[in-house]
């Protein structure tokens, strides 16, 4: 398992299409602390953190960690070489759980690159200009578990890019799909009053968030942070699942 592992992770290493993801998430955030540097005046950092325009930014490496989570599966498949793979290590349970875990893991030096730029771009240019809103530790330290929440989302959302990518076979599927579900939830769904604190996009931003507001008010649901966790992880589950049992049963192409 450790060898088909590290095979996965020099794959995606390799792939051109990822250096590019890697490339647009440096550079989206490197905008978004230029944007926060003409927009000193507008608000503090307390306050970027408590309206969410920190973790907005950090959602689109979020995103781009689940495109490369497709792009690792899709990709070897067009190319032929899952298939290759399987006549060196025929069992389809250690190579598909093999591709998971390394899309999981390959996102997270892109990602955590990409949000200590945003993170420390964002923290020096408000103190810079005297605006940070509270005390520097306590922002520090919401700044940096902020960022530990991005990485866990990252990594289930690369974790389940990989399994929709089985699913699909598609990036050009896969992709959309995803995007075609944001829209619908943010136009579509957000008008319910009832119901939010199940839709996968709402609690992955009251994640990265930290919310202190609740989804919902009984049980576990009134401890934001749990319940969000617990049902990415949950979703996350159920592709990986899903994937795991088309890519058994399925030819290979």
């Amino acid at each position: 398992m450790t060898g088909l592992l590290w095979a996965e992770l020099r794959r995606f290493g390799v792939r051109p299409a990822i250096r590019w993801i890697a490339a647009v998430m440096l550079l989206h955030v490197a905008l978004a602390v230029v944007l926060t540097a003409f927009e000193v005046d507008a608000t503090t950092l307390a306050g970027m953190l408590e309206q969410g325009e920190i973790s907005f930014y950090a959602m689109t490496s979020v995103f781009l960690a689940y495109v490369a989570g497709v792009l690792l599966v899709t990709g070897d498949a067009a190319s032929g070489g899952t298939r290759a793979l399987l006549t060196v290590e025929p069992r389809r349970g250690r190579v598909y759980w093999s591709k998971v875990a390394a899309a999981a893991l390959a996102v997270l030096p892109g990602v955590a690159a990409a949000y200590a730029l945003l993170a420390a771009g964002t923290y020096v240019v408000q103190a810079h200009v005297g605006a940070l809103g509270g005390p520097p530790s306590d922002l520090a330290l919401a700044l940096t578990w902020s960022g530990v929440r991005v990485l866990a989302l990252a990594a289930c959302a690369a974790a389940g890019g990989a399994a929709l990518g089985v699913l699909v076979r598609r990036w050009w599927v896969a992709v959309p799909l995803v995007v075609a579900w944001f829209l619908v939830e943010e136009t579509v769904l957000s008008t319910a009053t009832r119901g939010r604190e199940w839709f996968p996009v709402a609690n992955a931003d009251a994640w990265v968030r930290g919310t202190p507001e609740l989804l919902s008010g009984d049980g576990l649901l009134a401890v934001p942070l749990v319940h969000s966790a617990l049902l990415l992880l949950g979703v996350t589950a159920v592709l990986t699942v899903l994937g795991w049992v088309a890519f058994r049963h399925r030819d290979v192409p």
